[in-house]
């Protein structure tokens, strides 16, 4: 007997063949003749006048109507054949941006949030060579810590040394599986995240290059000091908004009906990484029309840190 997601699968993978935008317009169309054919005498004359004209319009109808539908049926028996592989690619792309969400955590507090990882193991070596001390910063709080680390030297270079890594994590991660989760009909949604993560590291880079680096201090340089600070719990959060949008992606509830209504939510360690605000903020995001906010505020973070850089950058 047939698992009830697997036969909630079929049927829903076919029902929804028709509900192209294509395929229902003029499927709209093509009723909207006959309902004026039947009820119209009006119609009627002017179809008996000029049979060849609303004979072409009806084929071409037709033609748009069956070939929209042709063509979501390959497209939807392809999305079920690489659906195995499209998963695995979706479940390694959202190990990257773990790692990546650890180590930037790593910079911070001198060790992952959830304890030390193969993927974490190089960030974590620099942090306990890099001087820093990280027992006798007690706060909790990132943001905290970021200030901290911008006015602190030894702080700055070990911080610069580990942000490396994570650009280096998230952009790996993007070669490796990005390619196969095109070819996999991987969910776009559910990528873009994870492509703007690794835009937002690169910005973050900006005000650790030596040219840019404070001369008296050694430290970052203080115009920099809120634009990075805020950049950076951007960076964590869009972590976070990657790895549930990946999550969705995996478990649809159309698929999975035995998923409760609410929307997934990371566990509550995770959240509990992100403060109040940062929170607040994701919920935004993951809303109705969330995309664009992340997309509007991502670019005005990103545009507060490179205002201060000399072109080119």
């Amino acid at each position: 007997m047939k698992a009830p997601r697997a036969k909630w699968r079929w049927t829903t993978s076919y029902i929804k063949v028709a509900l192209h935008p294509g395929a229902l317009l003029s499927l709209a169309a093509l009723a909207a003749l006959g309902v004026l054919e039947f009820k119209s005498p009006t119609a009627r004359n002017y179809f008996a006048r000029y049979p060849v004209t609303f004979g072409l319009i009806a084929g071409l109808l037709n033609l748009v109507f069956t070939l929209s539908v042709v063509n979501r049926i390959i497209d939807r028996r392809d999305e079920l054949r690489w659906r195995d592989i499209r998963n695995t690619t979706l479940k390694g792309l959202n190990d990257e941006v773990r790692a990546t969400r650890d180590i930037l955590w790593v910079a911070l507090f001198g060790e992952p949030p959830f304890g030390p990882s193969e993927q974490t193991l190089a960030a974590c070596e620099k942090a306990s060579h890099s001087g820093v001390a990280w027992s006798d910063e007690h706060s909790h709080d990132a943001g905290t810590r970021i200030l901290r680390m911008e006015r602190n030297a030894g702080w700055t270079i070990a911080a610069a040394q580990i942000l490396r890594l994570a650009v280096e994590q998230i952009r790996g991660g993007l070669v490796r599986w990005a390619p196969m989760m095109t070819l996999a009909h991987g969910d776009y949604k559910a990528l873009v995240p994870v492509t703007t993560l690794a835009d937002v590291l690169e910005v973050m880079e900006f005000p650790f290059v030596d040219k840019r680096i404070d001369k008296t201090g050694g430290h970052v340089e203080a115009a920099f000091h809120d634009a990075l600070r805020d950049l950076w719990l951007h960076a964590i959060t869009t972590c976070v908004y990657a790895e549930e949008n990946i999550v969705k992606a995996l478990y649809p509830r159309r698929e999975y009906p035995e998923r409760p209504k609410e929307r997934w939510e990371s566990p509550e360690p995770r959240r509990l990484m992100l403060s109040p605000d940062q929170r607040a903020e994701l919920d935004l995001w993951l809303g109705l029309g969330g995309a664009r906010k992340f997309k509007k505020d991502t670019r005005n973070r990103s545009y507060a840190v490179t205002i201060n850089v000399e072109w080119p950058w």
